[in-house]
């Protein structure tokens, strides 16, 4: 039953949101020590390692095909992570994850109809009821979650077009590559050796995402972009509870509410993509 469960869309979706939100909190604890590029580029080798021997060893191409949309889904991806990180340095965890999937707003579809155009407010009024514009707690931290919304929205755009023609291995072996690349003269100045708990972690949070990447491009397979983002969104709730017991982020009325703007804006634009 559990080999059933994870060999369908909506199985590999829950998994792969249930490993971000582990990532999560390892993320929140490592940058609080590390350099932002290191994290990133560390996690990408680590990717990139492990994937190549297992590529090669299945007699599959390093090459891919749809090379542009793989380039494309590893800038967006790196972007979104580098936006992601740096958030997660100046806001709560639970913050910064519920900015991040306001990425709904970001990728409707050609048409937008009256009913878009009324989620799209509603998640608008979250965002202004989350972030609070006015107030003296508002910093750049908000900024960049919806930065990593908006550049992990067009990743998901390019990983299920590149999930057209490529495995699931061959795109997250691209991301890493890529992101490899970019990360890699940031990291020549800024880098910090880590110690035992350190590296630990390191090598966790690479392998959660590694997985969890496994199973988003391999759920993009069996689900639409809309229908595989709606089942992401439930890392808001694996993350956010993670959130409120390790890192006591504060619960207040203005992020219950904010909270369940975007979260019912996102649902509601994802049901129409699914249904259009």
């Amino acid at each position: 039953m559990f080999r059933r469960f994870l060999a369908s869309g909506f199985g590999l979706m829950i998994s792969a949101a249930f490993l971000y939100s582990i990532n999560d909190v390892f993320l929140k604890i490592l940058i609080s020590s590390l350099p932002i590029p290191q994290i990133a580029f560390i996690r990408f080798l680590l990717g990139g390692i492990v994937l190549w021997p297992v590529i090669s060893a299945q007699g599959i191409s390093l090459r891919g095909s749809q090379i542009g949309a793989l380039v494309l889904r590893g800038v967006f991806g790196t972007s979104s992570l580098f936006c992601i990180l740096k958030s997660l340095t100046l806001i709560p965890l639970s913050l910064t994850m519920v900015l991040f999937y306001t990425f709904p707003i970001f990728w409707l579809g050609e048409s937008i109809g009256k009913k878009e155009v009324a989620l799209i407010l509603v998640g608008l009024a979250g965002i202004y009821a989350l972030i609070d514009p006015g107030s003296h707690a508002f910093n750049k931290g908000y900024l960049f979650g919806l930065l990593a919304s908006c550049t992990g929205a067009m990743a998901m755009v390019m990983i299920r077009k590149a999930r057209e023609t490529n495995g699931a291995m061959i795109i997250y072996f691209y991301f890493c590559l890529v992101g490899g690349v970019i990360s890699f003269p940031f990291l020549l100045h800024a880098f910090k050796w880590p110690d035992l708990r350190e590296s630990i972690l390191l090598v966790a949070t690479g392998l959660a995402m590694l997985v969890g990447q496994l199973m988003m491009n391999q759920g993009f397979k069996y689900c639409k972009a809309a229908e595989g983002s709606l089942l992401l969104m439930a890392e808001l709730v694996f993350a956010g509870v993670a959130g409120i017991l390790f890192f006591r982020d504060p619960v207040t009325v203005r992020f219950g509410a904010g909270a369940l703007l975007i979260i019912g804006s996102g649902l509601g634009l994802n049901w129409m993509n699914r249904k259009a």
